[in-house]
């Protein structure tokens, strides 16, 4: 019985774990854990791959779909995010949010 218990305990402990770090073992900054998705959704982004279309929307290399500008948020760390799910047929979700290297 107190093995069941114990195996429970660690089961349940496995997805807090698994949140908390990427999958190089580095770890998440809380500020995307606590405004954003999980690992799953994040893609960490090189400057190189963010550029800006002729309607000024932000283009993501690999994204499907331009960003209006309005819609990214101030990344905190300096580096550019994007959130959104990568389905196995190949389709992506919307982004649920995207942020930048802003400048007020």
């Amino acid at each position: 019985m107190r093995l069941c218990i114990a195996t429970a305990f660690l089961l349940s402990a496995a997805p807090a774990v698994a949140h908390d770090q990427w999958a190089n073992g580095k770890d998440v900054p809380g500020w995307i854990k606590s405004a954003c998705c999980g690992v799953a959704e994040a893609h960490h982004l090189r400057p190189e791959q963010v550029t800006f279309n002729v309607r000024g929307e932000y283009v993501v290399e690999g994204y499907h779909a331009p960003l209006d500008v309005k819609f990214a948020q101030p990344s905190q760390d300096g580096e550019y995010w994007i959130f959104y799910r990568q389905f196995l047929d190949g389709s992506q979700s919307a982004a649920y949010c995207f942020f930048a290297p802003l400048n007020f």
